[in-house]
């Protein structure tokens, strides 16, 4: 029982590193069905037609079917398949350049929640609206109208809330030592497929399934560790802290907004009253960005000298190997003129 366990985690594990092995269907020549040229391989090198394409089946009236909303060649499915048991390593081959790995990911986002909306509207339970519960907090309330917004336009509202954690992740991570330097566009990416397992969760809230909302943070969390490489400890203070740098842009967007859609009778009276707003707010958010700008520029450092230890051990031994031989080639030229006296 043990070995068959450990040999099926094996293999999901080889998996999860490397689920696009592209092995030859076959080995014999091929007649292409488009061009009638003959070749070797999974695609026609002329044509670029898949390999054992022929008359229409059912599967070609599937795939017709899903072109209709971009599903035909890279399956939706199969990357949501992936979203979920490799994230990291899924996210970091989409933004390294294996953009065939993947359905398009805004794309995909904007899909997964037109059918969450719908699914919501007509089997989800009832739920209070958002807007309504910071209605009480004023007229012209940040929250609630951006909270308004957000749940008649679920994909973009979910691409304006994963936006906030971009630039905290790019200065906490951007040092990692499984993906470095990564950039504020490739951040932008990270978030968007963090943003349509959001959306799955939340759908799946509506449902009423039990504690169902604990599980994007431990997805967070093995994401990250995947796709950066830190430990368990590392990732998981540096995710908390983009949380809370996240949280912060937000309320100081939230508290930008609100002071300039107040009345402007008093105009001096807001104008100073924004700018106390702003700069406390940017205070408040700057704390741990800018904690997690030291944090990885002295990782980054430590990085640095322990590659440079590490180079000079090796050019030691190295050194220490050059003398062992010229030693023993200096041995064996005086055993040879030993010999000849």
């Amino acid at each position: 029982m043990h070995a068959t366990i450990k040999r099926i985690w094996t293999r999901f594990r080889a998996w999860q590193l490397n689920p696009f092995a592209n092995e030859l269907k076959t080995a014999e020549p091929q007649l292409c069905s488009n061009c009638g040229r003959e070749f070797v391989g999974n695609f026609c090198p002329y044509c670029s037609q898949k390999a054992g394409l022929g008359r229409v089946n059912w599967h070609s009236l599937q795939q017709s079917v899903g072109e209709v909303w971009g599903l035909g060649n890279r399956s939706m499915s199969y990357s949501l398949l992936q979203l979920f048991f490799r994230p990291g390593y899924f996210i970091r081959d989409y933004i390294s350049g294996k953009r065939q790995v993947s359905f398009p990911p805004v794309k995909m986002l904007l899909i997964i929640a037109l059918v969450a909306s719908a699914a919501i509207h007509y089997w989800g339970a009832e739920t209070v609206s958002m807007d309504a519960e910071f209605s009480g907090l004023g007229k012209a309330n940040a929250f609630a109208d951006f909270t308004k917004w957000a749940d008649d336009n679920k994909g973009w509202g979910m691409l304006a809330i994963i936006s906030m954690m971009v630039l905290p992740t790019w200065l906490l991570f951007r040092h990692a030592p499984g993906y470095n330097r990564h950039t504020v566009p490739e951040g932008f990416f990270i978030q968007v497929f963090m943003g349509i397992l959001l959306i799955i969760f939340l759908a799946l809230d509506s449902f009423e399934v039990p504690y169902v909302l604990c599980i994007p943070v431990v997805y967070y969390l093995i994401a990250y560790r995947q796709l950066f490489g830190y430990g368990w400890w590392a990732t998981a203070w540096r995710t908390l802290l983009c949380w809370y740098g996240a949280l912060m842009v937000g309320i100081t967007i939230a508290a930008v907004y609100e002071v300039t859609t107040r009345a402007k009778s008093d105009l001096p009276r807001l104008l100073t009253e924004m700018a106390v707003t702003a700069i406390i707010m940017l205070f408040l958010a700057a704390v741990p960005l800018g904690l997690g700008y030291l944090v990885g520029h002295f990782s980054e450092r430590r990085r640095r000298q322990a590659i440079h230890a590490k180079n000079k051990t090796i050019e030691y031994a190295q050194e220490d190997c050059i003398d062992n031989i010229d030693a023993c080639v200096g041995s064996a030229d005086e055993g040879a003129e030993t010999t000849s006296d």
